[in-house]
């Protein structure tokens, strides 16, 4: 029986539930929505479909009518089929309506609970939306309202927290709408922008300064409103602040080696892959005596499409596999192969010499890698272009603010620093870190001094970030 699931994607990736990550990984189809943390698409297996059916206000990308009839026909079409919805998909969420619509279609259809940004967000801010003696209740209301709006003056003169969704347009209605209600000028106020991201940030004020401080924020945009946002519970400092920018699939490497060292790490994932297709490498694939790959990506993507093909893993029985550093190497044991070469210093370089010292001729070395790819690795095989490092503007756009949050932020390729620098200038104090000397030449190109990882690798990455952040402290 086919099934569709409305599932709650919480604030941010690290809020999503058990059940939820389960449902997505098992999933052959996607319907998702806007903030979605670009971490839990790559949850899915390669072969799912993956539909945005996004909903901003003032920009919708699909009616609710439209979407609803998309359940409809995936829930037809797919044996599994999950809607990712922001949140819980029943507080704002519509989840009501795509359900009862699915259900009155015939298709199976359940929600699976979220974690709500009207609690998360606060408490991420370090702000309980209840506190004895302070708050015994909270209310809360959608900003966002079809042909009416909230009845301030009943709001203003209840008790607890007010938790504002969705509120970046409508902060000075609601400090208006409660002042004149009876509310306090002075009541303690807060705005918290992005909550769950990388770009979270949190602004506390009088209810009579909301207006003026949420037209700096970027939305989504949570509007705190009580004596509780006079407290501040949020968690002790214990490191340096990393942002580590690349691909959704290395950020996941890094963070837990940042957190073990101490670090406060947290994800830009301006990078995606975009596969080119692999006809051209399976073209090539019977003259191929050596096999090089310079990434995990490039692994996956290979064999990813080697199974979407049908390929028996028995013509590869005969080939040599080359890789760049320990990542890779376990990316394609992965895939249930050894790599015959693993050179010492995880460098293009060294790869290069490597793969020279096999005299294997040239026109026998597939360089299985992104289509950006060149250097002197170039020299030795014939480059076959798998796929693409594409910016995703949804990451870059919310780029600054956190930079602003960071004392490093880290790079995993050159290709990776353009796309991020060619948008917005790293600030003052903020300590950039490459993953290998190509990468820290492109930073050098635009006038910054990093530091550098002694080894291409996400734990040598790390390392360099810790040891670079305690040089400064010594100085």
């Amino acid at each position: 029986m086919n099934r569709v699931y409305l599932v709650g994607a919480g604030c941010g990736a690290d809020t999503l539930t058990v059940r939820g990550a389960r449902l997505l990984a098992a999933c052959d189809c996607l319907v998702y929505d806007s903030l979605i943390d670009a971490a839990l698409l790559r949850l899915v297996k390669p072969s799912c479909k993956k539909i945005f059916a996004g909903k901003r206000a003032g920009a919708h990308g699909m009616e609710q009518a439209e979407i609803s009839a998309l359940l409809i026909e995936c829930g037809k079409t797919y044996a599994c089929t999950v809607r990712l919805k922001g949140g819980d998909p029943f507080v704002f969420g519509r989840g009501g309506e795509e359900l009862s619509a699915l259900r009155a279609a015939g298709v199976y259809a359940e929600s699976v609970p979220g974690v709500t940004s009207a609690v998360a967000a606060a408490e991420l801010a370090g702000i309980p939306v209840t506190h004895r003696g302070v708050s015994s209740a909270f209310t809360v209301v959608t900003a966002q309202t079809e042909g009416g709006r909230p009845d301030f003056s009943r709001l203003a003169k209840a008790e607890g927290t007010l938790v504002f969704l969705m509120g970046k347009a409508a902060a000075g209605k609601i400090a208006r709408g409660l002042i004149a209600g009876g509310m306090d000028k002075e009541m303690p106020a807060a705005l918290l922008s992005g909550a769950g991201t990388a770009a979270s940030c949190t602004v506390r004020c009088p209810l009579c300064r909301l207006e003026e401080e949420a037209e700096k924020l970027p939305a989504p945009l949570t509007v705190l409103v009580g004596k509780v946002c006079a407290l501040d519970l949020s968690p002790l400092r214990r490191g340096p602040r990393v942002l580590v920018t690349g691909t959704p699939s290395h950020i996941a490497r890094v963070l837990p080696l940042l957190e073990e060292a101490g670090a406060d790490g947290r994800a830009l994932a301006h990078l995606s892959v975009r596969p080119r297709g692999a006809e051209e490498a399976f073209a090539r694939l019977e003259a191929g005596r050596l096999l090089v790959f310079t990434s995990a990506n490039g692994v996956y993507v290979f064999f990813g499409a080697a199974r979407g093909r049908g390929t028996d893993l028995r013509l590869f029985g005969g080939k040599r596999f080359a890789v760049i550093g320990r990542a890779t190497a376990e990316a394609l044991a992965e895939c249930g192969f050894r790599a015959d070469i693993l050179p010492a210093e995880y460098t293009t370089e060294a790869l290069a010499a490597a793969v020279r010292g096999t005299g294997i001729p040239r026109e026998e070395v597939l360089l299985l890698r992104a289509a950006s790819g060149g250097g002197v690795l170039s020299e030795t095989g014939v480059q076959v272009s798998l796929y693409d490092l594409v910016p995703e503007e949804g990451a870059l756009a919310g780029a600054e603010g956190a930079l602003a949050w960071a004392d490093a932020v880290t790079f995993s390729s050159a290709g990776g620093v353009r796309a991020l620098l060619e948008r917005c200038s790293l600030p003052a104090g903020v300590l950039p870190v490459a993953i290998g000397e190509v990468t820290a030449g492109a930073l050098r190109a635009y006038g910054y001094a990093p530091a550098v990882a002694k080894q291409a690798d996400a734990r040598e990455l790390a390392a360099a970030v810790t040891a670079a952040k305690e040089r400064r402290c010594r100085d």
